[in-house]
């Protein structure tokens, strides 16, 4: 998850570098296939930790269908929140402000969700000895 936020980070701010010459071609796009396809793989990573000791059925359902709800996400991101965004921008300079929105608080929303999600990972030491 926090990859694939950082991924759309460094996207946005190659399109405020460039003052929105380069949105969607050269290294904006790369970043923003690699940002979605990051939050996809770590989002399965998540349902998995989430479905642990459970039955399989359950389990495998679970990761399937995690990269659905980021979509989701997304989505209610993309329809929900930009508007209210939009009205802050509306006059802005920056054109391209309007569109790019949703990214941004999608990069808010899932790097606060990995981050919390880490902190709270138990680490097992698989180095500790027996006696």
């Amino acid at each position: 998850m926090i990859g694939g936020a950082l991924a759309w980070t460094i996207k946005l701010s190659v399109i405020i570098a460039t003052d929105g010459r380069i949105i969607d071609t050269g290294a904006a796009a790369f970043l923003m296939k690699l940002g979605i396809l990051m939050l996809l793989v770590g989002s399965t990573g998540i349902g998995y930790r989430l479905s642990l000791h459970r039955s399989p059925w359950l389990r495998i359902t679970a990761i399937l269908l995690s990269p659905v709800v980021v979509s989701g996400a997304f989505l209610l991101f993309a329809k929900l929140a930009s508007p209210l965004v939009n009205i802050l921008v509306e006059n802005s300079s920056m054109w391209y402000a309007e569109q790019e929105s949703p990214i941004a608080l999608a990069v808010i929303f899932f790097s606060s969700i990995g981050y919390l999600l880490y902190r709270s990972n138990k680490t097992v030491n698989s180095f500790t000895l027996h006696p």
